[in-house]
């Protein structure tokens, strides 16, 4: 069965309606997981849960001196854990050659760089050395994984912690990965994006796997 058709001159292919349907299943599973560990596991962790939608309303704040509705955020942050990164992952992992280790290697240059940047301003911490060496040492199982799905899954969990932090909390004014906060609440992000996009994408590929046998 085709998971995508072509646009009729050679363009990019565009996916068909099963997989449109299996990309929104595995980030709603994936965004289910990511919601007890941000809202439940953090909270019993850090004493406060993870709040994705805080962060749309610190963009629109920062940016635009604009305070999102709470419902408002809430259904952005659900339309971009269901429908925005999973058809995000679609196009790069299709039309990106060698895309997990490309993204790999940007979220080890940019977070290693944020982290020496700390160090070089004389702000960095101890806790921030260990949360580089678990973020390396995580990124560096690629190289002894031999289930590629899997390598490629967690791949793209590390790149929407990247996109999170690294990306989206600059532009609402926070520190860079949140290095500034202390950094245990980007662990815990790191944690949950890393579920939450594995999940996301494993459902997705498995389940596109099983309809094309």
């Amino acid at each position: 069965m085709q998971t995508a058709t072509t646009n009729g001159q050679g363009g990019l292919a565009l996916p068909g309606t099963r997989t449109i349907i299996n990309l929104m299943i595995g980030g709603a599973v994936g965004l289910f997981i990511w919601e007890i560990w941000a809202r439940v596991l953090t909270k019993a962790v850090l004493g406060y849960p993870l709040e994705p939608a805080g962060l749309i309303d610190a963009i629109a704040n920062h940016q635009l001196g604009l305070m999102v509705p709470y419902l408002v955020r809430e259904a952005l942050h659900y339309a971009v854990g269901i429908i925005g990164y999973p058809v995000f992952y679609y196009i790069v992992s299709r039309y990106l050659k060698n895309w997990s280790f490309t993204l790999d290697a940007i979220v080890f240059a940019t977070f290693s760089a944020g982290v020496a940047y700390y160090f070089l301003k004389g702000m960095g911490t101890t806790g921030h050395l260990i949360f580089w060496v678990v973020v390396t040492a995580f990124i560096a199982t690629r190289f002894i994984n031999k289930n590629i799905r899997l390598r490629d899954s967690i791949a793209w969990g590390t790149f929407t912690w990247l996109n999170a932090l690294g990306l989206m909390a600059p532009i609402g004014g926070l520190s860079f990965y949140l290095l500034g906060e202390g950094g245990q609440l980007s662990f815990m992000s790191f944690a949950g994006h890393v579920i939450y996009g594995a999940v996301a994408a494993w459902i997705f590929e498995a389940r596109e796997d099983k309809a094309s046998a």
